[in-house]
């Protein structure tokens, strides 16, 4: 039956009124939680280790919408799913603000992700973003960790690497100076070198356990694999920054004139092979899906 002329502009307005009352409840939600993405992201680009996390999750976002761009359509429309999701950040916003627990904000900002991609994409995308929310959350846990454990990294780096070093009959000794300021120092034959900020292995470390939680949520692994691959992952990760330190401590006397380059280069070596390590470890093919029966 076709349907009278009069009732077509009603239901154009009713959706109009619809999308326009989403784009609002998604800018007002865009604000509230402005100052702590700002915070975020201040806190990830102020320090290299952080950046590489950062750059990970917006690369693995950009592969896995190119990989799923069929199913990505512009929903923005409100339901009961995507409502839930920005009500609960909302409660993390009146629970930080009555608990006096900012961390409570950083919780609410990922809720507030899952909401928004609800109602701009849908529910069918939301699932499909699950590995990145859980990788939106790891950068968020990594900027609170980086501070904590910037130290005992740097120290269970070095004396590893020391010991790593006299295995190659290479006598080090790692010492604390105080002056002019607190410094971790591996001493050798080779001369003294700082195991500085950038050398506690937290970019990698990091870095691996990232792209190794959306590799594996990705491509739908068991959950019961999950600890283990991850804590190989992380044990590779700290490996390889391991023997950076040695490479860069054991050919420093052989490139005198080009420390900076050599530096450089075995930490790069050190990132993309360690991560490579990772990629395959975890793989990236999503699991078929087990057909429906009909």
């Amino acid at each position: 039956m076709p349907v009278p002329p009069s009732t077509a502009p009603a239901a154009s307005t009713v959706w109009s009124r619809d999308r326009w009352l989403a784009l609002g409840l998604l800018a007002f939600t865009a604000m509230a939680f402005w100052p702590a993405a700002r915070w975020v992201a201040s806190q990830a680009f102020a320090h290299e280790q952080l950046k590489q996390s950062f750059f990970i999750m917006i690369l693995a976002g950009l592969w896995i919408a190119w990989e799923r761009r069929a199913a990505l359509r512009l929903a923005l429309q409100l339901d009961n799913t995507g409502m839930l999701w920005l009500l609960a950040s909302y409660a993390c916003i009146a629970g930080a603000l009555l608990l006096k627990t900012p961390l409570l904000v950083l919780a609410g900002l990922v809720a507030a992700a899952g909401g928004g991609v609800q109602i701009v994409f849908g529910a069918q995308a939301l699932r499909r973003t699950v590995p990145l929310l859980a990788a939106f959350a790891l950068v968020i846990l990594f900027v609170l960790l980086f501070p904590v454990l910037d130290w005992p990294l740097r120290k269970m780096a070095g004396v590893e690497s020391a010991r790593l070093l006299q295995s190659f009959n290479l006598s080090s000794q790692l010492v604390v100076a105080t002056q002019p300021e607190v410094q971790l120092r591996l001493i050798n034959g080779h001369g003294t070198f700082v195991v500085a900020t950038e050398c506690n292995g937290f970019g990698l470390i990091s870095s691996s356990l990232l792209l190794g939680t959306i590799g594996l949520l990705y491509r739908r692994a068991k959950w019961w694999t999950f600890p283990g691959l991850l804590a190989l992952g992380v044990l590779l990760a700290f490996t390889m920054n391991l023997l950076r330190i040695s490479t860069i401590v054991g050919l420093a006397t052989s490139f005198p004139q080009h420390y900076h380059a050599l530096h450089e280069t075995a930490g790069l070596i050190a990132l993309y092979a360690g991560l490579g390590a990772v990629w395959l470890l975890t793989g990236w093919q999503p699991r078929p899906r087990s057909p429906r029966r009909r």
